[in-house]
Order: structure tokens, then C-alpha cells, then sequence
């Protein structure tokens, strides 16, 4: 019997203040058609740091040049049957604006946009997410921010390794 060759990604929650930037994925989309996500897209190839693969990830779509030392490594999640994906959160400062979408990307999700935590975990979003979600948004309500802590285990040595506060 064959199984399907696993695939490796990265999300990354973007934050600002209270709220996380999402989008909507379209839908003609194969895959959780209409369901919210965050950044999210595959680990190059086995030589690729996810990492790396993070601060890509977000380029991409966004324009942003996001240095690898503040992204902050949050969990691991199965989406399916076959696809891994690293969630990494980071903050993002006054000063980064995040570009709309092409007319190639519109074909398959929505700009990004920024979600108030409370609203973002009543959404319909990607299976796996609306967890991670929820207890940023606990966290958010013990302070003005998305606190993390150092002690998840991270899958390199690239970045730090959080935990919610």
C-alpha cells in the first residue's frame, strides 16, 4: 500500500496589538474552501529550515523582510492526514504595512486583514488554528499583548521556542 509522501509547512500568526491578520481562503480551493488562515505555505526542500521557510512564507505574500530572530516558535500541528505545519507567531511594529494581494494571489485567498483575537476564534479557520487562537487570546486578556514564555521545543535552533504566557 502507498501512502502519501508527507508534506512540511509553516503558518505564522502576525500580530499587531490585539488582533491577528487573517485571510480568507477562496472558494474554488480544494481544500477548506471559504475557511480563514494565517500566513501559511510548504518547506522548500529537506535542506530548507523552517525557519527560513517562515520569514519566506511571509515575504511573499506580504513584502515583509521579517528578520528570523523575532519570529517566535509556538507548536507543531497534523492538518489531514499528511501534512505537518510549524506555527510560528510574531509581532509586527508600527511600521510594517502588509501589501495587498495580486490578482494572481485573489484566485486563491482574500488580503490579509486584521482580526481581534475574540472575533478571529469565532471564525471558520483551518483545522488546528482556532486552539492555537484561543489561548493566544487568553493570553491577551491577561495583558495588552500576546505574551510568550521560552519553553516549547523548537524544530531548530534558528529561533526562540514559546509558549503561551
Amino acid at each position: 500500500m502507498d501512502y502519501p509522501k508527507t508534506k512540511y509547512g509553516v503558518g505564522i500568526g502576525l500580530f499587531r496589538g490585539k488582533s491577528v491578520y487573517l485571510s480568507q481562503r477562496m472558494w474554488n480551493q480544494l481544500h477548506y474552501s471559504n475557511v480563514w488562515q494565517i500566513v501559511y505555505g510548504s518547506v522548500k526542500s529537506d535542506y530548507e529550515r523552517y525557519a527560513d521557510a517562515a520569514v519566506r512564507v511571509v515575504k511573499e505574500p506580504t513584502g515583509l523582510n521579517i528578520d528570523v530572530s523575532r519570529f517566535c516558535y509556538i507548536k507543531s500541528i497534523l492538518v489531514g492526514l499528511n501534512e505537518f505545519y510549524y506555527i510560528y507567531f510574531v509581532h509586527l511594529k508600527d511600521d510594517e504595512q502588509i501589501r495587498p494581494v495580486t490578482m494572481e494571489e485573489l484566485a486563491i485567498r482574500s488580503n490579509l486583514v486584521p482580526v481581534p483575537l475574540d472575533e478571529a476564534v469565532l471564525r471558520t479557520l483551518v483545522p488546528g488554528l482556532e486552539k492555537i487562537l484561543r489561548r493566544a487570546l487568553i493570553s491577551l486578556r491577561k495583558s495588552e499583548t500576546v505574551k510568550v514564555i521560552e519553553k516549547a521545543i523548537p524544530p531548530d535552533d534558528s529561533v526562540y521556542s514559546c509558549l503561551y504566557d
